[in-house]
């Protein structure tokens, strides 16, 4: 019984230790994303399932904006040179104007910006999707009544869950998300 009792100490130092160490464990939870359908900008159908086991950066724009969306198209596509070929990353564009930006008017956009890519997809699909995930799930912006959306880019783990917002102006708020993203991928769940 002593014996245990020497040890216990030790074990508890080392989950501790274990916690601290995992930089992942330390970001925000803000809820899981539900299940959704979308196609992507070649045509092919892209939903929740396929964001398992992988780490996502997400952002939300329409392809006739004149200011906001190319600036940060342009941010996006430096994340996707950085992160490029490295596994269980990927990149999401979702258009907030589904009513214009079909799958070839999404990919004209996105070859301009060097995408669409393996590891980054352009998204469309029905506005009531578009309204779930730009409204209800992320939280930056809208398309009933009036389109708008905020320009953050959105951290999502392996599992599907939001863990962070940082804004797409910053040049040290995408240093934080690049180095987030690193550690969700490198976290033990």
């Amino acid at each position: 019984m002593s014996r245990r009792c020497n040890i216990l100490p030790f074990v508890l130092l080392f989950v501790f230790l274990s916690a601290c160490t995992d930089p992942a464990s330390k970001l925000p939870d803000y809820g899981k994303v539900p299940d959704f359908s979308m196609v992507d900008s070649n045509g092919h159908a892209f939903n929740r399932k396929m964001l398992s086991g992988s780490v996502w950066i997400i952002d939300f724009i329409y392809t006739n904006c004149p200011a906001e969306c190319p600036r940060m198209t342009s941010r996006m596509h430096r994340i996707a040179e950085q992160v490029q070929g490295e596994d269980n990353v990927g990149l999401l564009s979702i258009s907030v104007d589904p009513g214009r930006d079909t799958p070839p008017v999404l990919n004209a956009f996105a070859q301009r910006y060097g995408g669409a890519t393996a590891q980054w997809h352009f998204l469309t699909g029905d506005p009531s999707t578009v309204h779930l995930l730009a409204y209800t799930t992320f939280h930056v912006g809208d398309i009933i009544g009036k389109m708008e959306h905020g320009t953050y880019f959105i951290l999502v783990d392996k599992r599907g869950r939001i863990r962070g917002y940082y804004s797409s102006f910053d040049p040290d708020s995408m240093k934080s998300l690049l180095k987030d993203a690193e550690a969700l991928r490198n976290a033990r769940a």
